[in-house]
């Protein structure tokens, strides 16, 4: 099978930057996301070679605090997302469920600190950025069926926010020399630069996933 006879979902996929390899060689990559697509009604096609799922962490998250957010917190409309994501997957397992066959892998990715997990159980992988080539901390959890991708440790950089916060959360600015936006994304869909960033999946790791996942 040729590459551009492969499909990849990038489901909530955003700015696409999990799937850039995979675009960047010739696979048939489409990104399921807002605002152009709604995880919830969409159908997948057939003969889907690989998926991978981003849902929002928002609701999950650690970081959010339950007295000062715009909305409270709601996991049960977080989930809404998550089993959206799954529910895709599973229909592409249903045509083909055999090991090498149809669907060859799936991945679903959340922060490791959130809550997610209490829902999903015990990820198949937890990394951090640094261990792939980018060199920050932001320590982040899969589920799924794929192969492991290989390491590329480098040592994290050193960083001080204003307030003396020492995480990826409140440094995000730092950091944003190692991602690119696409243009007129922001305007796309109103979200803050801060938000994007935050969300990009680390090229290191989207690079090492790729090759382990061809």
């Amino acid at each position: 099978m040729e590459n551009k006879d492969k499909i990849i979902l990038d489901l909530c996929g955003g700015t696409g930057s999990w799937s850039k390899y995979y675009k960047d060689n010739g696979y048939d990559v489409r990104v399921i996301t807002f605002p152009d697509y709604d995880v919830r009604t969409y159908e997948p096609p057939k003969n889907v070679y690989g998926i991978l799922a981003a849902p929002p962490c928002t609701m999950f998250s650690i970081a959010r605090n339950d007295t000062t957010a715009k909305t409270p917190r709601d996991l049960k409309s977080g989930m809404e997302i998550v089993n959206a994501c799954l529910r895709i997957i599973h229909i592409c397992l249903y045509d083909n469920y055999r090991v090498g066959k149809g669907l060859r892998f799936w991945a679903l990715e959340n922060p490791y600190s959130g809550y997610l997990k209490r829902f999903l159980g015990k990820p198949a992988l937890v990394f951090e950025p640094y261990e792939f080539g980018d060199p920050y901390t932001k320590r982040t959890a899969l589920w799924g069926e794929f192969k492991e991708p290989k390491k590329h440790e480098v040592k994290p950089r050193e960083y001080q926010h204003n307030c003396g916060a020492r995480d990826f959360v409140s440094c995000v600015e730092h950091f944003a020399d190692l991602k690119q936006i696409p243009p007129g994304y922001l305007e796309k869909t109103g979200l803050t630069k801060r938000t994007v960033l935050r969300s990009m999946t680390p090229l290191g790791f989207a690079k090492a996933f790729y090759e382990a996942n061809k």
